[in-house]
């Protein structure tokens, strides 16, 4: 089998997908040859690549992963009716106002140091990538060196929620603003065969779709994103699975519906997987493949 490149979106909750998409490519017996993520997708994607298998992600997404854990100080639902409401928005902008987020990333830092076992990305085997966007410069930053667990906080960054990571002479925060599917990682390095996991591709919603707040700083962040030129050459994958979904991405809740979703839709994408991955010759093709899986 060719050498294969896999690429993983963003998209808050709703990645955790990844972790059924793992169990279903050793399902397959599957290993890609390097990884490349982004925001969820570059948490999940480089604990894989420091040595997490499947049943560890699993596990470690059941019961170690709930962001409101990590949100130090902030009450995340202190009840019903307009007053409390008015009392969580007041505490959300006491924060942003004394500081660059809601919240300093200290505490998932430590979590991500300790299950990424301290690992660079160096020592990742399949090599993992991620990106960030550079607040200083407005450019897309590539983080393939140094301190893994440091390198997916400044991916996972949401702006405003976590506090800009300082990588000199960068000061970065969530990769996906600018780029939510980093192909152009694979690409860069060589890869011939790449499949990207996209969970959460760009569609139109309705107004009574965007709710809340953060749905809709959510949806402002998805607008800009998908706005950006894209190049075929570097930017489609051979394979784009699309895994759409209705959940918000401050949804961690439905983690076992997510992980079914997430091998179900590789399994039944696996015609399409083996014929990108064993074609003798697969041409580039203007725009990508694409499989969505509705269940």
């Amino acid at each position: 089998m060719k050498p294969w490149a896999l690429v993983l979106s963003g998209g808050g909750g709703r990645g955790l997908v990844y972790v059924g998409v793992f169990k279903a490519l050793e399902r397959l017996s599957l290993v890609p040859s390097f990884v490349a993520g982004t925001s969820i997708g570059a948490i999940l994607g480089g604990l894989y690549c420091a040595g997490m298998s499947p049943s560890e992600l699993d596990s470690f997404v059941r019961e170690e992963f709930e962001l409101r854990d990590y949100l130090e100080g902030i009450t995340f639902k202190l009840g019903d009716g307009a007053f409390f409401r008015f009392l969580q928005a007041q505490e959300a902008l006491n924060h942003l106002s004394r500081g660059k987020g809601i919240d300093s990333g200290k505490k998932i830092l430590e979590t991500l140091r300790k299950f990424t076992r301290g690992k660079r990305f160096e020592d990742t085997s399949p090599p993992f990538a991620c990106n960030a966007a550079d607040l200083l410069t407005g450019k897309e930053v590539v983080l393939d060196s140094g301190p893994l667990a440091e390198g997916i906080r400044a991916s996972m960054s949401v702006p405003g929620i976590f506090t800009p990571v300082s990588i000199p002479p960068y000061l970065l925060v969530d990769g996906g603003i600018l780029n939510n599917l980093p192909v152009r990682i694979a690409r860069k390095r060589g890869y011939q065969r790449v499949i990207a996991i996209n969970c959460s591709p760009f569609t139109p919603v309705k107004a009574e779709d965007l709710p809340t707040g953060i749905s809709v700083f959510f949806r402002a962040l998805a607008v800009a994103g998908n706005d950006r030129p894209m190049d075929p050459k570097w930017d489609f994958p051979d394979l784009e699975i699309r895994i759409p979904q209705k959940h918000s991405e401050f949804d961690f809740s439905q983690k076992e519906e997510l992980i079914d979703l997430g091998e179900r839709t590789i399994l039944k994408g696996e015609p399409l997987i083996m014929q990108v991955l064993t074609a003798w010759h697969f041409p580039r093709r203007p725009s990508p493949k694409v499989f969505e899986y509705s269940p």
